[in-house]
């Protein structure tokens, strides 16, 4: 029986890494919340054969095949909008120079149009606080390594590093540097902060839509192509018009530029229980015809949610029990401290459940090549997997208030109002609605959340709950209520029945 997914994926990489061997290659710890969506937009936007022509916007047709898409790293551009507001540890006078000649091309350009030099410079100006206002990842990092919403094709950058040794080679002028060198001299082959968690998620909906028919797949790509090109068809001309420009007066033939990257692979069986879930959730949230950098934003809590549920199911089915729910504190005063403690020791239970999956993996890989390990001791090897497992899902769940509090003790989980309206949007469809009560047990039955008393009792097969849980948890009810009242997603038709409604429409069909 195959043990991963692609069945003919290449396992040897990271082969002592026990988080890869756990949850795929891989989740790694460095990478940013809107990374894992970036990340995943960026395989699913390139050309995925040889001739760079086809499954563009598209999934791979075939997985039989060797899984690689082919990214085009648009490098004059990014050096455009991220050079001169980045931090350099050193600076490199080859792409000093390169960034002072693309800002003197479009002027140039600028004024051939008949525009004053002065109004030019501010113009372009303009271009780079307008794409610089719609930075996602800025952080310490260099100018390579940053990223921006993707809200058009051309500016879903792929990570690039800079090898400063080369690249002051080719600036001390002796070797005569081509511009294509100058253009594309970048490490494009390390996954430091893009580290392939996106590609994790890829595989992940790939797989599931295997399952799936035809239809189901078509309509998925259709929305994720509508998501990066609706609103961006003007971003898309003014980025093409600034990367076009810095390759034709250099003389740079971009179909020379394009980089090969090949998918990892995830666990054959670990994420497959919730792959139809991710697939139907994500269609569902694509479908509502919202203000686009809203529906970005919701998207990217909403993909690493997803990959957090994926992380606690492949746990469990490594382990061989019954996946532990999420049982949320709303903190409502009025609930006391009854659901919090209950809320704690559900976090509690998700942490041990890590621990022991990271334990067995070890335990299994150190018996299995006793004599032969690249590690000094079985701690090191535990320590690196916490690193890249239970620490990085507890890291991305305070980020997102999944877990609180942000710092201190009796952490638990909880919801922001972000990730509430990315769970609507993903269960109710566009202009549907469902009771209250049906709503709560769609959120168990797709995320494992336990909100109420009677997604509670199922989860702990509890015939009947105290008079104190009884009432902490309707509390909990009701501050939920308030929340989606409050976020417009619910109205109360009586006293005794509450209906959450979707108020977007649906977007046209592509």
């Amino acid at each position: 029986m195959k043990t991963f997914f692609p069945s003919d994926a290449d396992t040897s990489n990271g082969s002592d890494n026990m988080a890869i061997k756990l949850f795929g290659d891989r989740i790694y710890a460095d990478q940013s919340l809107y990374e894992y969506l970036i990340e995943f937009l960026l395989v699913f936007i390139s050309p995925k054969d040889k001739d760079k022509k086809l499954d563009t916007m598209a999934f791979h047709s075939d997985i039989n095949k060797e899984l690689v898409y082919h990214i085009k790293p648009r490098m004059g551009l990014k050096r455009f909008i991220f050079y001169n507001r980045s931090k350099k540890d050193v600076t490199i006078p080859v792409d000093e120079k390169a960034y002072k000649e693309i800002l003197q091309i479009l002027q140039r350009k600028i004024e051939e149009s008949g525009v004053e030099a002065d109004k030019a410079e501010s113009a372009i100006e303009a271009i780079q606080d307008l794409f610089y206002g719609y930075a996602a990842v800025i952080k310490n990092r260099s100018w390579t390594a940053q990223s921006l919403l993707p809200i058009a094709p051309e500016l879903i950058f792929c990570e690039a590093m800079i090898n400063k040794k080369e690249r002051l080679k080719l600036s001390n002028g002796s070797n005569n540097p081509s511009d294509e060198d100058i253009e594309m001299k970048f490490d494009f082959s390390r996954h430091n902060f893009m580290a392939r968690g996106g590609e994790v998620y890829y595989l992940h909906i790939l797989q599931a839509l295997q399952t799936c028919d035809l239809d189901t797949r078509v309509r998925l790509e259709g929305l994720i192509k509508n998501l990066v090109t609706s609103s961006g068809e003007n971003f898309s001309k003014l980025a093409n018009w600034i990367n076009d420009s810095w390759l034709e007066e250099k003389n740079i033939e971009p179909d020379k530029l394009y980089i090969k990257k090949q998918i990892g692979f995830i666990p054959a069986t670990g994420y497959i229980n919730c792959g139809k879930d991710t697939v139907f959730e994500l269609i569902n949230y694509l479908s509502n015809d919202m203000n686009p950098i809203t529906r970005i934003e919701l998207l990217a809590k909403g993909v690493v949610l997803q990959i957090m549920r994926m992380m606690c199911r492949r746990t469990t089915e490594f382990l061989g029990i019954t996946p532990s729910p999420w049982i949320v504190d709303l903190r409502s005063k009025k609930a006391g401290n009854t659901v919090m403690k209950i809320s704690s020791s559900s976090y509690r239970k998700t942490e041990e459940l890590f621990i022991c999956a990271i334990n067995k993996i070890t335990s299994n890989y150190l018996d299995e090549n006793e004599g032969d390990l690249k590690l000094k001791t079985p701690f090191e090897y535990l320590s690196r997997s916490k690193t890249h497992t239970l620490n990085m899902f507890k890291r991305l769940g305070k980020e997102m208030q999944l877990i609180i509090p942000l710092k201190g003790g009796h952490e638990r989980f909880s919801l922001s109002e972000d990730l509430v309206k990315f769970i609507v949007l993903s269960i109710v469809k566009p202009q549907g609605k469902m009771t209250f009560d049906m709503f709560l047990d769609n959120v168990y039955y797709n995320y494992n959340i336990v909100i109420g008393a009677k997604q509670y009792k199922k989860c702990t097969s509890t015939i009947n709950l105290d008079a104190e849980q009884a009432s902490s948890f309707a509390y909990n009810e009701l501050q939920f209520q308030d929340f989606l009242k409050n976020t417009g997603f619910l109205r109360d038709l009586s006293d005794a029945t509450s209906i959450v409604s979707n108020p977007y429409t649906e977007v046209k069909k592509q």
